[in-house]
């Protein structure tokens, strides 16, 4: 998803507001770092929170970590969301 001050940024914080705040998440971290950031993916109540962010159109795929998991329900307004270097596959 954007960074806050990134065009959609504040779309997609308040997106995930909405979705988690107050509520249990589970996340299954894979051991990885992006920018001292721990990688892995979240689920709430069994679902993904990255496929329903990324399905919203308010998040793009990032293939380096998600092997392309996303791929599929990326929402074709999403292309014009900023996509940082490092999310290219490798």
């Amino acid at each position: 998803a954007p960074e806050r001050n990134e065009q959609g940024g504040t779309d997609a914080t308040n997106f995930m507001k909405r979705l988690v705040n107050g509520k249990d998440v589970r996340c299954e971290l894979d051991g990885s770092r992006t920018y001292d950031r721990r990688v892995g993916i979240c689920f709430l109540e069994g679902k993904d929170i990255g496929e329903a962010i990324i399905a919203a159109g308010l998040a793009r795929d990032c293939p380096r970590y998600s092997g392309g998991r996303y791929r599929g329900v990326e929402h074709p307004d999403a292309a014009a969301l900023p996509f940082p270097g490092y999310c290219s596959a490798r």
